[in-house]
């Protein structure tokens, strides 16, 4: 299985991220948007990214929502448009140092895509990846103000571990985000030593995107 991880304008977890990934030696995926590349405060993060081995790719370069969250039929964006936002993602990947010829993975912005999205993606050369369903990890960006959708970070490990129990995680995308609203106190990468400990204690591999999917 693989940890991932998506960046856009929040990154205050990062430190936390990066230090528990090397406490285990884990290598982690990291899916970043233009404006985390460009951003001065958060390049320190991404020098480490690649100087640890971790993946780095995509996710958008201005984290555009490509479709309705209420219809994915209905479209946001023009294929020009989207396809204009991932080269420009792309080349602030070359502008931090990443090889963004060879990258064949990113995630799309708010973790959604659309059938057209997917194939404007991969004549650009890229394949839309997303964390798997059934595990609620990705609602770590919740928080108490939005009521009865916020999910505490003892609600989200209860319900992985019972999944895990019921049906295993081997193969599974798990999402984490680096950076949630000030107004989440309770962070669930702070869980993520535990998380790791774990899952190898259970004997899963946890590898990198690229190394899940070969």
């Amino acid at each position: 299985m693989a940890l991932i991880f998506t960046g856009h304008d929040l990154s205050e977890g990062t430190g936390a991220v990066l230090a528990a990934l090397n406490r285990h030696h884990v290598k982690g995926s990291f899916f970043l948007t233009g404006d985390y590349l460009r951003n001065l405060t958060f390049k320190p993060y991404v020098r480490r990214m690649l100087r640890d081995g971790h993946y780095v790719s995509g996710h958008s370069d201005k984290h555009l929502l490509v479709s309705d969250w209420g219809s994915r039929d209905v479209l946001l964006v023009t294929r020009d448009s989207f396809v204009t936002d991932v080269k420009a993602n792309l080349n602030a990947l070359q502008r931090a140092g990443i090889d963004s010829q060879n990258l064949s993975y990113y995630i799309p912005s708010y973790e959604w895509y659309t059938s057209e999205t997917v194939n404007w993606a991969k004549v650009l050369g890229l394949s839309s990846v997303n964390y798997t369903p059934g595990i609620r990890t990705a609602a770590d960006y919740t928080y108490p103000e939005m009521g009865t959708r916020y999910l505490s970070s003892e609600v989200i490990l209860d319900n992985l571990w019972s999944y895990e129990a019921r049906f295993g995680l081997n193969g599974f995308m798990l999402l984490i985000h680096m950076g949630t609203d000030d107004r989440r106190k309770d962070k669930l990468y702070h869980h993520l030593d535990d998380i790791i400990r774990i899952l190898k204690g259970k004997g899963y591999q946890l590898v990198d995107v690229p190394e899940l999917l070969k």
